[in-house]
């Protein structure tokens, strides 16, 4: 299975004038404004030591996405590692895919649980709370609009996506039959960045909702204490060709098509690289949490939290500053670090009241390649060495 997790989304990238990066891909720029911190502002920012204090139960806040390829890995010792190396950390999340698409590509009647299966036993067995998104379409479920190459569109019908929740909520959660399975994920995010073209192509909120409220009844028919998370929102902007909404008017949509009370917490992706998540900004990601928050505030839903799905920023050779003339997306080892401890700081202490766990994208690299920053995001490099934001992560966490 191919490497899912490509998203890197900030809004400085379109204010640095290269156009908004996500998913390997660039879409609409966002228009140059007054709030662009300057260098020596946002270095002011990242102080070299956090004034976060370190152990103060972190570790049943955060947690770490090991990315999709886990799934596919052939090697258990290897798989292993990776899990491993998350639970060390002293983190108690873990966000993986419960991909539709691999699961039951043979057909509506055809179900393929078994790396799935082996992945989720791995983490309970390491402790781990598990975050499971649904995600991506098979193609008999597909829309005749999908393109052939991708599973990342909704699916035709709301119903068949309801229908593979349940059975994913039935296998693992508080009700499975499976004695090894059961209670294993109580935590379910429907889809993946729907607001954003690479996971469905054109953005469509209504369709979206109509999955999501269906989703919601299905996945609560058969267990009852689930937790059912909308959106897992990129930061994307507003574009006039359709392919990306920003988070805000994705949410408004949302309660404008009738999703209120179909969803029991929202989730966003607050990159903010090659800037600091600390800095305030519209653009920023990280800042776009407070207005999230707000939305759900105006239409009565404000005691619910927002989660931190994905967050994290790459490291590499293509070094990008926070300033309008910059095209580098890696930040540095030691500002990935300092970046862990900064969005701890913001995301439990000033968004600390309306925001649920947050989950670090990612634990190792995909790739060796220093100018491939989409495949530096993780806290250990390739041969499982830690950067020093694996060591800051667990300082934080354990104390």
């Amino acid at each position: 299975m191919a490497i899912r997790r490509r998203t890197i989304i900030t809004g400085l990238a379109s204010l640095l004038g290269a156009g908004l990066l996500a998913g390997c891909s660039v879409v609409g720029p966002i228009p140059f404004g007054s709030s662009i911190p300057s260098p020596a502002a946002e270095s002011a920012k990242t102080p070299g030591v956090s004034a976060l204090t370190p152990g103060t139960l972190l570790g049943e806040k955060v947690g770490i996405s090991a990315g999709s390829a886990i799934i596919a890995e052939p090697d258990p010792a290897q798989r292993g590692k990776q899990l491993q190396a998350i639970a060390d950390t002293g983190a108690r999340w873990f966000g993986m895919d419960i991909d539709w698409s691999a699961i039951q590509g043979g057909g509506p009647n055809s179900y393929g649980w078994d790396a799935t299966d082996q992945v989720v036993k791995d983490a309970r067995a390491r402790g781990l709370k598990i975050m499971g998104m649904i995600g991506y379409t098979p193609p008999w479920a597909r829309p005749a609009s999908c393109p052939a190459d991708t599973n990342k569109c909704l699916p035709a019908s709301p119903e068949t996506y309801a229908a593979f929740a349940q059975a994913a909520a039935r296998r693992y959660g508080s009700a499975s039959v499976i004695p090894e399975l059961r209670g294993s994920i109580e935590f379910w995010q429907v889809w993946n960045e729907p607001n954003h073209y690479p996971f469905v192509q054109t953005v469509d909120a209504g369709g979206y909702t109509r999955m999501l409220k269906r989703a919601y009844v299905s996945i609560k028919a058969v267990d009852n204490t689930a937790t059912v998370i909308a959106g897992g929102t990129s930061p994307a902007p507003n574009d006039p060709s359709g392919r990306d909404m920003s988070p805000v008017q994705f949410l408004r949509r949302i309660y404008a098509s009738g999703g209120k009370g179909f969803f029991d917490a929202f989730a966003h992706h607050p990159y903010s690289f090659p800037c600091n998540p600390l800095v305030h900004a519209e653009w920023n990601a990280f800042t776009q949490t407070q207005y999230l928050h707000n939305v759900m505030v105006q239409n009565g839903d404000g005691a619910k939290k927002i989660w931190g799905t994905e967050a994290g920023a790459p490291t590499g050779a293509d070094v990008g500053t926070c300033t309008p003339n910059n095209t580098g997306m890696s930040v540095t080892e030691a500002t990935q670090a300092q970046y862990v401890s900064d969005y701890f700081q913001g995301w439990f202490g000033e968004y600390g009241s309306f925001t649920g766990p947050l989950i670090w994208f990612q634990i190792r690299d995909n790739g060796t390649n220093p100018m491939y920053w989409d495949d530096h995001f993780g806290l250990l490099h390739r041969d499982y060495t830690p950067k020093p934001a694996y060591r800051m992560f667990t300082h934080l966490v354990r104390g």
